[in-house]
């Protein structure tokens, strides 16, 4: 028993021991929490030991008492902060906390609201303004490309002054404007492009009033200078447009200007100077002689014998284009005068295109500023000024490329015009209209120039009366005129002999009102905070045109409308009596939201707004849609998850709305046209306009969730959309000629579009002296026709019908992007079935889908690296899948100038049966020899299907950035500079794709098209040259 209690005197001594140090190192630990940013104590914040239960939170001042041992960890956490970790080594401690990401950046959203990210209910993406302008590109549209998930940027072509269409979430509308709204620091901007339609003089297109193929109009947006722009924000959730109304259907790209922000003198300058070359083309064969079946003749076809060896060829291709130059100048001044801030800017951009008689000119001037007055006004008034100067050469159809693909190599391109006469050279006819025009003859010869001047105000107010209350008004008038014409000369090739020459003329006149006023009231119950707001939006557009079209040309060197003919001017229908044809649009909203937020984890937002738009019939006018959205940051309300090392920020959203979207003005109303085969009288036109027509009617909802990974190193955001169009408006569309009409508009249709996107970014690395940003942009959507008259076999957009037969028809149950053409015929095997008299295959003539443009899915991979003072940028585009009708790729096989005529001297068999009325019973295989050199047919008998490539990807490096920052030793002695960078901007270095022709990004439209446009169709389209840009940065 004493050995008993001596080992317990032993043991209890042991524990007493032990016990000691942890007695002694538990606590009272006090300490105080504070916002990191602004050093105000922060109530509410959760302080907790890590590994036991023990908790408690922070006072009104900041302040907190918790027992803890030393060396225990404390975990702060606070909503809409990053959480932190505390080793507790004392008494006390001392915390700062950092806002979270979501919390620090806010985004515009509509109505030139700003918001934090963690508030939003939709999805909503914001590009810098800086990284935009490093890509070079003039039109900044075409340097969102690749950055933003969900949207699909096309150029027109790779020439000077081209315009560029942008499609949020794929095409809604059938035969309306699939564009988004633009929204330049709250006003509404306007982005149209010249449509060349007139529809038979009543529009405001050209008198010739021809379709959108063989000429240009760059879209207005690109009148901005990329140097004034801060940021820009894309809208592309339902809910999120909902409150901009129908013409925000298709999204809102929100672009807010710089502005100064100090009475600080500042200036800053830089400029950049571009060498381009075109480097790809589609390929060609050089080894035939004009001629048809292996037989000599005087043609633009190449059927006949080959050539000699001894045969002396041009490299015309080569002797065509030119190194393009261009050179950007712009320079910034900020400066003010007590609460007054100014910021006055200039932009000058040249550019000399690659083909010759090809130039970009555009002045910018921009003055705004910032004043506040007293306590609660803010004024920000602003005007931009802008002249641009567009020297056109002419494209598809009409313009060089085609011509330049099948000149004789035999022939040398440079003498194309008599030296003494300047006539036309001819080659083949003595008729030198029905000759091909040589691509120099057609560039300096069939010429368009376009010169606009544009003005745009604003004028910003912000009134907050009250910690609560905020009263916003913006207030803003766009106007700009357009003075331009189109040339074909008397002896070109797309004019015949007795016309002698057409000209076309036209005056463009646009003028813009619209204005924006807002309440906002915001209240803080406990937990619940409160937010409503009211407001209401007029809007007035007003576009007018005036042109006339004559030919005979009595010069060559004028371009007024005098030198053609009196008796074969045409000119629109107003013009006749010395007014302008105009369209009007004239729209009256109100609009409110009400929004309630939980512990700030919990967002319920409600939209509603009321429209009246001046283009329908008075019984259709007023209209109105909702919109909703519900978040819940998932991070914040799950316990376990809160201050984890995986997910530091998870929110979960979803929203819905309707909205609606427009007609064009007066396509309610037929109206009367010239009839000059009745004794010069007048008569219905042939486009039947409705009485009863209805807006379009679009519901939207997405799903949606965003996520920040291991300690906010990386960020993931994935969002599901679904929208369905009913009630479509389809203009233009052909009914039976009983009607005693040929076009006719109704509301006819309902398509449906999904999608999904996802954005990830990672800040990879962050030190000191390295640092990483990886930054990708995932897009996936797919389409349907869901409903269509049952008399209505195929609606299509007349622009898309570029060449042969396929065109961008539309047919029930098929894809809103399909091709829509001739192919083969076939028997119900599927069999080719084969002419049995020539061994040739028969074709369909119906045009049924043949191919769909909308691309598998589309990525984006920007890279941006920063080693001490050095910077590299490069961004990936990614395409995989999608059709194209290669139209460049079939004229150049029906010349014989494709490769695909290489082997014409091997005989064949082509697969298929007989159509010998067995087809379908007992086929008969086809046997039939053909020698394609001596049957050209095999190649001209080719349908439109076997032109259209399938499943089309590419890789396309689209710009390449290297930056360096000088340090101020070399400059020291420079009064007054503070930053200095040189870089090199690349753009469209590397394309890897499986496409045949020259470049997969084709439009064989303008942006002046409607409905889904001529993307996909390649016609004589100019490529992406590529382009060396280099220059410096400074800051004084």
């Amino acid at each position: 028993m004493r050995k008993i209690a001596s080992l317990m005197k032993v043991v209890t001594l042991l524990l007493l021991i032990f016990s000691l140090p942890s007695m002694a190192q538990s606590q009272n630990v006090s300490g105080k929490v504070l916002d990191a940013d602004k050093k105000t104590p922060l109530q509410g914040v959760t302080v907790k030991v890590l590994g036991t239960t023990s908790t408690t939170q922070s006072n009104e001042k900041g302040e907190f008492t918790i027992k803890a041992n030393k060396g225990q960890t404390l975990l702060v956490s606070y909503i809409g902060y990053d959480g932190q970790r505390v080793s507790v080594n004392g008494a006390t401690v001392s915390v700062s906390l950092r806002p979270s990401v979501s919390e620090l950046e806010e985004v515009t959203v509509a109505m030139d609201i700003k918001k934090k990210p963690r508030d939003l209910g939709y999805s909503a993406q914001t590009v810098k303004g800086d990284e935009v302008k490093e890509t070079q590109r003039e039109n900044f549209l075409n340097g969102l490309q690749g950055r933003i998930a969900g949207a699909t940027i096309t150029a027109t072509s790779g020439v000077p002054g081209a315009s560029s269409t942008i499609v949020l979430r794929g095409f809604n509308s059938m035969s309306l404007n699939n564009q988004p709204l633009f929204v330049v620091d709250g006003i509404v901007v306007d982005n149209q492009s010249v449509d060349e339609t007139s529809d038979g003089g009543r529009g405001i297109g050209l008198a010739s009033d021809r379709p959108n193929r063989n000429n240009d109009y760059q879209n207005r947006i690109a009148d901005i200078n990329p140097s004034d722009i801060d940021n820009v924000t894309i809208l592309k959730g339902p809910e999120a447009t909902a409150l901009y109304g129908s013409q925000a259907s298709s999204g809102a790209i929100l672009i807010t200007t710089k502005r100064a922000k100090t009475t600080k003198f500042q200036l800053q300058y830089d400029n950049s100077f571009r060498v381009s070359q075109l480097t790809r083309f589609p390929e060609t064969i050089d080894q035939y002689s004009n001629g048809t079946n292996g037989i000599p003749a005087s043609s633009f076809r190449y059927f006949g014998p080959a050539y000699g060896d001894t045969t002396l060829l041009f490299d015309n291709v080569k002797l065509f284009f030119r190194p393009g130059i261009a050179q950007t100048h712009n320079i910034g001044m900020d400066f003010g005068i007590k609460n007054s801030f100014f910021r006055l800017s200039g932009s000058i951009f040249d550019q000399q295109g690659v083909v010759p008689n090809n130039d970009f000119k555009r002045y910018n001037l921009r003055l705004s500023n910032t004043t506040k007055i007293g306590k609660y006004i803010e004024l920000m008034p602003s005007i931009s000024l802008i002249r641009t100067e567009n020297n056109k050469v002419l494209r598809s159809a009409g313009g060089y490329m085609l011509s330049l693909m099948i000149w004789p190599n035999k022939n040398n391109i440079l003498n194309f015009e008599d030296p003494v006469t300047g006539d036309k050279l001819p080659l083949f006819s003595s008729n030198p209209n029905a000759d091909y025009d040589n691509p120099f003859f057609n560039v300096y010869n069939n010429v368009g120039k376009d010169v606009t001047m544009r003005a745009t105000t604003s004028l910003g107010i912000n009134i907050n009366p009250t910690s609560w209350l905020s009263v916003q008004g913006r207030f803003g008038y766009d106007a700009y005129n357009i003075d331009g014409y189109t040339r074909f000369h008397p002896k070109s090739f797309y004019v015949s002999s007795a016309i002698q020459g057409t000209l076309d003329n036209y005056w463009r006149k646009y003028a813009g009102y619209n204005h924006t006023i807002t309440a906002t009231a915001k209240k803080k119950v406990g937990d619940f905070s409160f937010r409503g707001m009211v407001g209401t939006m007029w809007q007035d557009y007003k576009t007018q045109m005036y042109a006339i079209t004559g030919n005979t040309l009595s010069s060559t060197e004028s371009f007024d409308s005098s030198i053609t003919a009196p008796n074969s001017r045409v000119r629109l229908l107003r013009n006749y009596f010395g007014e302008y044809n105009k369209q009007i649009l004239r729209q009256f909203a109100y609009f409110g939201e009400a929004a309630v937020s939980y512990k700030n984890m919990l967002f319920l937002n409600y939209t509603h707004r009321f429209e009246s738009a001046s283009t329908l019939p008075a019984k259709n006018r007023n209209y109105n849609y909702p919109g909703g959205s519900l978040s819940i940051i998932a991070s914040d309300l799950i316990k376990p998850l809160k201050n984890s090392d995986v997910i530091s920020y998870w929110k979960i959203r979803t929203s819905l709305a309707g909205t609606a979207r427009l007609n064009t003005p007066y396509s309610t109303q037929s109206v009367f046209v010239n009839n000059f085969a009745s004794g010069n009288g007048f008569s219905y036109g042939f486009t039947n306009a409705n009485p009863d027509l209805a807006p379009e009617r679009q519901s939207t909802y997405e799903l949606g969730t965003e996520f920040r990974l291991f300690r906010n190193k990386l960020n993931l955001e994935a969002t599901y959309y679904n929208t369905l169009n009913k009630g479509q408006i389809i203009e233009n569309f052909r009914l039976s000629y009983g009607t005693g009409f040929v076009l006719n508009t109704q509301n006819a249709a309902s398509t449906r579009n999904q999608g999904v996107e996802i954005t990830l970014g990672s800040n990879v690395v962050n030190k000191a002296k390295f640092g990483w940003n990886f930054q990708m942009n995932f897009n996936k959507m797919w389409n349907k026709v869901i409903d269509m008259p049952k008399n209505v076999a195929e609606y299509y957009i007349a622009d898309t019908w570029l060449y042969g037969n396929a065109r961008g028809g539309l047919v029930f149950g098929g894809p809103t992007t399909s091709i829509t053409g001739f192919g083969y015929e076939r028997n119900l095997n599927g069999d080719v079935l084969i002419n049995p008299t020539n061994g040739l295959p028969v074709v369909e003539q119906l045009f049924k889908i043949r191919g769909d443009r909308n691309p598998d899915f589309t990525l984006g991979i920007n890279n941006s690296f920063r080693l001490n003072r050095f910077r590299l940028n490069f961004l990936w585009d990614i395409k995989v899948g999608g059709d194209i009708f290669n139209g460049t790729h079939r004229f150049l096989t029906l010349a014989g100038k494709s490769p695909l005529t290489a082997d014409r001297f091997t005989p064949r068999v082509v697969k298929g049966v007989l159509k010998d009325g067995r087809e379908n019973t007992n086929p008969t295989p086809n046997t039939i020899v053909v020698v394609p050199a001596l049957n050209d047919a095999y190649y001209t008998n080719m349908p439109e299907e076997d032109f259209i490539e399938k499943n089309v990807n590419w890789l396309r490096l689209r710009d390449l950035t290297f930056a360096y920052a000088l340090p101020k030793n070399p400059f020291r002695d420079l009064p007054g500079i503070k930053t200095l960078e040189l870089f090199l901007t690349v753009n469209d270095l590397v394309l890897m794709t499986n496409y045949s022709g020259a470049d997969p990004a084709v439009n064989g439209n303008t942006a002046g098209s409607r409905g889904v446009g001529g993307f996909g169709f390649d016609y004589g389209t100019m490529p992406a040259p590529i382009s060396f840009n280099f220059g410096l940065k400074t800051s004084f």
